[in-house]
């Protein structure tokens, strides 16, 4: 073998390791998280398995034992910051840049009804609250991390991979707005009175809060 091939076949080789490794799969641990809803998201077959799973017995009751009045939050936010008011009752994730995400219920009345893109959604007013406009996602289109990101058992290190992290947020999202919207009419709101739970990030600058639903009746 002359030396030019024996020079390829070694660079093919490194190659070869490189790539494998870069490919990599590490194992997630069985017993990852808080509880037993954070060990099932590392032992879940695939995001639509675990939701079916664990919806109502695991994240339906963080949601009700955490949520917060939004009353409560934007006052908190309006005296001392929105980091403050996301440390006493918000949840943030390790990321760099992260904002906090909140858990909030509400009783408010519907002022507008915006259906004019898929990202659709409904304008409510809360009594005293005047600082921020206050959106409730309607879809089609639900964007966002809100809901996953305040579940505080679940952890990206749990998932293989960011993919199925990302795939949880949009079955989330899906799950809460079918939950929320299962008995409204969402082209007959306007003007009533409703209740709603569900989460949103803080507005950090803007002066529109968007909320991501998971319960929401009509009075």
């Amino acid at each position: 073998m002359t030396f030019i091939k024996r020079v390829f076949f070694i660079l093919l080789a490194i190659s070869f390791i490189l790539i494998s490794t870069a490919c990599t799969i590490v194992p997630i641990d069985p017993d990852a998280g808080d509880g037993p809803a954070g060990s099932a998201v590392a032992q879940a077959v695939d995001v639509e398995s675990y939701l079916e799973d664990y919806w109502e017995p695991y994240i339906l009751p963080e949601i009700n034992e955490r949520r917060v009045d939004i009353a409560t939050i934007i006052q908190t936010a309006a005296a001392s910051g929105w980091d403050n008011a996301g440390e006493a009752y918000g949840e943030i994730r390790g990321d760099i840049g992260a904002s906090y995400t909140f858990i909030t219920y509400g009783t408010a009345v519907v002022i507008e009804t915006n259906t004019e893109s898929r990202n659709g959604f409904i304008v409510v007013e809360i009594e005293g609250q005047e600082s921020y406009e206050i959106r409730i996602s309607i879809g089609p289109a639900l964007s966002g991390t809100a809901i996953r990101d305040s579940i505080r058992f679940i952890d990206f290190n749990q998932f293989v991979n960011q993919v199925d992290f990302a795939s949880l947020a949009t079955e989330l999202n899906r799950l809460g707005n079918e939950r929320a919207l299962q008995s409204a009419d969402i082209f007959a709101m306007d003007g009533e009175t409703i209740q709603f739970t569900g989460s949103f990030v803080a507005p950090n600058g803007s002066d529109v809060i968007s909320i991501m639903p998971i319960f929401l009746e009509v009075n």
